[in-house]
């Protein structure tokens, strides 16, 4: 079937499961998911929604959202159908369940970049703000994970995320990322400042717009009008696979949800009524109009937020999998 005019999807991030094993210190779900995102995306409906994306150019399908999706025991599954469809596949995880059979079952399924959170340069920072004391635990399924990858001959790339934890001690924290992380595991690293989750009030230690040079000029994100779709695992009342404003809706999904993919077709979803209100809302620049908006740090410029990254073609404002994807243009005729 053509695709209908105007609609251009190059990235979908689909989330495999809302519940996650961590409650990291900065993230809202450690305070507690709303109760209708903590499901599993059925896989009839995933399927349901690769299929109606690929009219529109999808590029890349990312297996991420808040939840962990590796506490899906058939991930691999879900990977296998993407790549089935001639479709890049990343996913993003904390990876505390990387055994060796699930690293060699996603890299035998075809997975094209793995992410790693890693919030912590050493043992004591990663307790801290993962929540978790693993830090020897996960650097050691990393290194295996890129071994493991070398050895079956397999095209996996895995790329560690980490985020500054003590803005005075930036430098030091780069180093200590760095030695322990990268260096460590041979996996490449982003390193970033906080951000605050759509408004919410998380103590982070800083805030990104009042370190920006005008912290009074807003801008959209852009991600209102990027190709890009994001959708939740769960949904309202009973429903499942959620179309959401972005990422940084977590600990307010039901305020962003913009429709259900269960039920409607993404045709459907992007010209509604609640995405077209929040296009409107961002052109005209009135956030405050939109509640998980009003307050997000993502409203203001900040480049120097991408502190560090030995990530070939990496920069910030760019999907980290679609190069033709910026959040701060408007890249879709609506």
């Amino acid at each position: 079937m053509p695709a209908p005019k105007n609609i251009i999807i190059k990235q979908l991030d689909l989330e495999l499961n809302g519940s996650c094993n961590y409650k990291c210190t900065m993230c809202p779900q450690a305070q507690g998911r709303e109760r209708d995102f903590l499901k599993k995306l059925p896989f009839d409906v995933f399927t349901k929604i690769i299929d109606d994306a690929l009219p529109y150019g999808l590029n890349t399908v990312s297996l991420h959202g808040s939840g962990e999706p590796t506490l899906s025991k058939d991930m691999p599954k879900y990977v296998s159908y993407i790549k089935s469809k001639g479709v890049n596949c990343v996913s993003f995880t904390n990876g505390s369940r990387l055994t060796p059979k699930l690293s060699g079952d996603l890299i035998e399924a075809g997975i094209d970049v793995l992410r790693i959170s890693c919030i912590g340069y050493d043992r004591g920072s990663y307790a801290r703000w993962m929540s978790v004391d693993v830090f020897d635990e996960v650097r050691n399924n990393v290194k295996l994970f890129v071994d493991l990858n070398r050895e079956m001959g397999g095209q996996s790339e895995v790329h560690l995320h980490h985020l500054i934890t003590d803005i005075a001690k930036k430098h030091e924290e780069i180093k200590m990322y760095r030695k322990n992380w990268s260096d460590y595991t041979g996996a490449k690293s982003e390193i970033w400042l906080m951000h605050n989750w759509a408004g919410s009030e998380i103590e982070l230690g800083y805030h990104r717009a009042a370190i920006t040079a005008n912290p009074d000029v807003q801008r959209s994100c852009g991600r209102p009008f990027s190709p890009l779709l994001q959708v939740r695992a769960g949904g309202l009342n009973g429903h499942f696979a959620a179309v959401v404003a972005c990422c940084m809706v977590l600990g307010k999904d039901s305020e962003g949800v913009l429709g259900h993919l269960d039920d409607q077709t993404i045709e459907d979803v992007i010209s509604g009524k609640p995405y077209t209100a929040l296009r409107n809302a961002h052109t005209q620049k009135n956030f405050n109009k939109i509640p998980y908006c009003a307050n997000c740090d993502q409203l203001y410029d900040l480049p120097e937020s991408l502190v560090w990254t030995n990530i070939e073609g990496r920069e910030y404002g760019q999907s980290k999998v679609v190069d033709e994807i910026d959040h701060r243009t408007f890249n879709v005729t609506n």
